[in-house]
């Protein structure tokens, strides 16, 4: 597993002595991580690499991950697809479903962090555990640009309750009564498959 070290090369020496003194700053707070997988898929791989990161800059960051049968991520794959524009036929039985795994997910999942960070929409439920929490950031990894307003409108609804929301583009992010940051795509050049 890289180091931040093994950085340097990349990005320069200042770069890396400006996270170690942010990290400084941060050190002691706990970052929890939620998602929807471990394995597969550009989140996993990111928090793969990103945790162990936080770690060595001190920050006492963590990763969850929310469970879900075989019902509940064929409906969140139609949520996702109608988020990228597609039209699905998206029936109350699915949203239903989404809730009732959801629920599941609420009653099962311990919330600890000072900054909780959940990714996509297939935890986004969770915000119902606010109190529990400190900060809550919904980050969204989807391009959003033309939803489907019925899922939208669905999501937006728990969107607003979190403290931030973090879009990749700005064409994606949306009309929130939140915060909005922007985190632009970028790639691990230390990882197997860019090297």
């Amino acid at each position: 597993m890289a180091r931040l070290s093994d950085y340097e090369a990349i990005v320069g020496k200042g770069i890396i002595d400006d996270l170690r003194r942010l990290g400084e700053k941060a050190k002691g707070r706990t970052v929890q991580n939620i998602n929807s997988t471990a394995v597969g898929g550009g989140v996993a791989e990111i928090l793969s690499r990103i945790v162990p990161l936080l770690k060595e800059l001190g920050v006492d960051a963590r990763w969850d991950v929310i469970k879900g049968g075989e019902k509940f991520f064929e409906v969140t794959k139609k949520f996702h697809n109608s988020l990228h524009g597609r039209k699905e036929n998206i029936t109350p039985d699915m949203f239903k479903a989404f809730m009732e795994n959801s629920e599941l997910n609420l009653e099962q999942m311990d919330i600890y962090g000072d900054v909780v960070v959940v990714h996509d929409p297939q935890p986004i439920a969770l915000i119902k555990k606010k109190s529990a929490g400190g900060k809550w950031v919904w980050r969204c990894h989807v391009d959003v640009s033309d939803p489907d307003r019925k899922i939208w409108g669905f999501l937006r609804d728990f969107i607003n309750q979190y403290d931030a929301a973090i879009f990749s583009a700005p064409i994606f992010a949306r009309k929130l009564k939140i915060r909005q940051f922007l985190i632009f795509p970028s790639i691990d050049p230390l990882s197997d498959k860019n090297k």
